[in-house]
């Protein structure tokens, strides 16, 4: 699997996929889940980079911490 960054002009997701087309249809599934897609809104899909990735991390393990400590 590799991870995929998906975006619209405004957001974007990372959603890990076999293949670009699996990754269109996991990352309008999550973004349409943000109220940020309707079909056709996609305009980027690719490979993340480490940077990106990392980023996403730190920002998941940020919210986990809110949420333990309020």
């Amino acid at each position: 699997m590799t991870t995929y960054y998906v975006a619209t002009l405004a957001r974007y997701v990372l959603v890990d996929a076999a293949d670009e087309c699996e990754a269109r249809a996991k990352g309008e599934a999550a973004l349409r889940d943000l109220g940020a897609a309707a079909p056709g809104d996609i305009r980027t899909i690719r490979p993340a980079t480490p940077d990106e990735i990392e980023l996403q991390r730190w920002h998941d393990e940020a919210l986990a911490r809110k949420a333990r400590h309020g």
